[in-house]
């Protein structure tokens, strides 16, 4: 009887830890409030297969961090144009885009492949741990085979709560 009064007790203490978590992962996903007057940006890279290129990522010319497999970046920036660049690399190439920042906006952008023929975004996708077009390409030039896609602000959140989740 004391056996299953202990183990009653356990379960009780284990719904609102459960409840807790789940609140965890949703203030998780939930974006950083930008500076007065700025934007916020997160760079994503999905965990998906391990590539074995860490872009270095950087914004106006300063660097905000390599973009390792399974990683999120953020930045914040004041509203305006600016640039984003990944700088030359032996193995791919450069890339550099722009963008245009609305103040008090939260901006997701996924790092991924980049392929017009048919085919090669899957098979880059599995050597980059990228998504290929599951948003809006955002626009670029340069001779990497990998860009940035703007994704709506849902699945952003939802890939930065996998990523969470599956690092720690």
């Amino acid at each position: 009887m004391l056996r299953v009064i202990s183990i009653a007790l356990c379960l009780m203490c284990l719904v609102p830890a459960g409840a807790s978590a789940e609140k965890a992962r949703e203030v998780a996903a939930m974006p950083a409030a930008p500076k007065p007057g700025g934007a916020t940006i997160y760079f994503i890279r999905g965990p998906g297969i391990k590539g074995f290129w860490v872009p270095e990522i950087d914004v106006d010319d300063k660097k905000i961090g390599d973009l390792l497999p399974a990683t999120v970046l953020t930045v914040s920036r004041p509203a305006g144009h600016h640039t984003i660049d990944i700088p030359n690399h032996i193995m791919s190439g450069s890339v550099h885009s722009e963008i245009d920042l609305t103040a008090g906006q939260t901006y997701y952008l996924e790092w991924g492949p980049y392929q017009d023929a048919p085919g090669m975004q899957l098979i880059q996708a599995l050597l980059a741990g990228g998504a290929g077009a599951r948003g809006t390409l955002l626009p670029g030039k340069g001779l990497a085979n990998v860009r940035f896609y703007v994704l709506d602000a849902g699945l952003g959140r939802e890939l930065i709560v996998k990523i969470k989740n599956a690092t720690h």
